[in-house]
């Protein structure tokens, strides 16, 4: 098993009522991906390591501020549904539950709720997946104590819901939680406008409230991070979560629009024809009707799928769009945002004249995008020219 974890020291501090009287601890997060068996997981800031088996196979997590348990399980099984591995684990745990198949990243899956007593009683949620290595499974469970009455559901359901199938090969889907809770509903057409030419496409009628879901979900838990040392990590996973649900959301959307639009631009530039098409993109969204509403407990953030049946919009979603549009259709897109600007841009990797944004990471230079201002790429207000001001969302290209 090669799983590596990414450690970040870190200071929490809670600012949602449910959890404000657990007070100040430290603790070490975990970003966690295994290799070998073709899995990863962008779980929530907090949670400790606090026992492994032998074999490395088994992984308890605690949360020193949330009382939140997080057990990761990988088994070898033969000639045995998924669904059977997850009623096992939930067995030997003397467990009531309740478990429902899914078809989820293209495997047959199984998802459970379940309420168990061990030193108190517990209630959660728990998954199985097949893994790369025939025969092996991945079962998480994520639990509470009953006594919470539900109020660390939206931090278990982001933990379990940030797993991804790397193995997969387009490793574009929806988190499990959110197919099984918002199941396909058949397509709703879409009519866009862009450079003049008119595309016919479609979402399906289930991604609006899908989407929305995820925004209140993943706000509620970076609302945890609004003021202690690492909000920045905890934002950037916010937009991640955001991306990571929204990409197979406008899979046909991005292939309409750039069989649509490509050719226009390669007529236009044959040899710039890479730039025209993202300036296409970024001309309209600039058209779009800003509207920024946000109270203390939602956030301002437009869900893709309603910016594309025309919702009034801000920076950050406008960015997102064009990226995750950019992405799909090949082009290594990122998204910068600011805190002290306040504001949000679309960043790629389009070579074009312009200011741009050098990212560490990869040692790769992106141009920058203003998705408000009526502009071209590479170009940026004088006032938010400052780099260090610009944090990157990397998003799983």
């Amino acid at each position: 098993m090669a799983i590596v974890y990414q450690k970040k020291s870190i200071i929490l501090i809670l600012c949602l009522f449910l959890f404000s009287f657990f007070g100040l601890q430290k603790a070490d997060a975990e970003i966690i991906k295994d290799i070998d068996y073709g899995f990863s997981l962008d779980i929530p800031e907090g949670y400790t390591l606090e026992e492994q088996s032998s074999d490395g196979n088994s992984l308890l997590f605690s949360h020193p501020n949330i009382p939140v348990t997080f057990v990761i399980k990988i088994s070898n099984e033969k000639s045995v549904e998924t669904s059977q591995v997850l009623q096992t684990s939930l067995k030997k745990l003397s467990a009531e539950y309740d478990t429902d198949k899914i078809i989820w990243s293209e495997q047959n899956c199984a998802i459970s709720s379940f309420k168990m007593n061990l030193d108190q009683d517990y209630e959660g949620w728990a998954v199985s997946v097949p893994l790369k290595i025939p025969y092996s499974f991945l079962t998480l469970l994520c639990y509470a104590p009953e006594y919470l009455n539900g109020g660390a559901q939206q931090f278990i359901i982001s933990t379990l819901n940030s797993l991804s199938l790397d193995y997969v090969e387009s490793n574009n889907f929806s988190g499990i939680f959110t197919e099984y809770a918002f199941p396909k509903e058949g397509k709703k057409q879409i009519s866009l406008e862009i450079a003049g030419q008119n595309i016919n496409t479609s979402i399906d009628s289930a991604d609006l409230s899908a989407s929305q879901f995820i925004v209140d979900l993943e706000f509620a838990v970076l609302s945890l991070y609004a003021n202690h040392k690492l909000w920045k990590e905890a934002w950037q996973r916010y937009y991640r979560m955001i991306y990571k649900d929204c990409t197979p959301r406008i899979k046909q959307v991005s292939k309409d629009i750039f069989n649509k639009l490509y050719p226009v631009a390669e007529k236009k530039d044959s040899k710039n024809a890479d730039i025209v098409f993202a300036q296409y993109l970024l001309s309209w969204v600039q058209t779009f009707e800003y509207k920024r509403e946000q109270t203390k407990n939602s956030s301002d953030f437009t869900p893709i799928p309603h910016v594309l049946c025309g919702e009034g919009n801000d920076c950050d979603s406008r960015s997102m769009l064009v990226s995750a549009i950019l992405n799909l259709c090949g082009y290594d897109t990122i998204m910068l945002v600011s805190r002290e600007y306040s504001h949000a841009v679309a960043a790629t990797c389009i070579e074009a004249p312009g200011q741009k944004y050098h990212l560490k990471e990869n040692d790769k230079d992106y141009i920058f995008g203003e998705t408000i201002e009526k502009i071209t790429w590479g170009m940026i207000a004088q006032n938010h020219s400052d780099r260090t001001k610009w944090i990157p969302i990397i998003f799983g290209n």
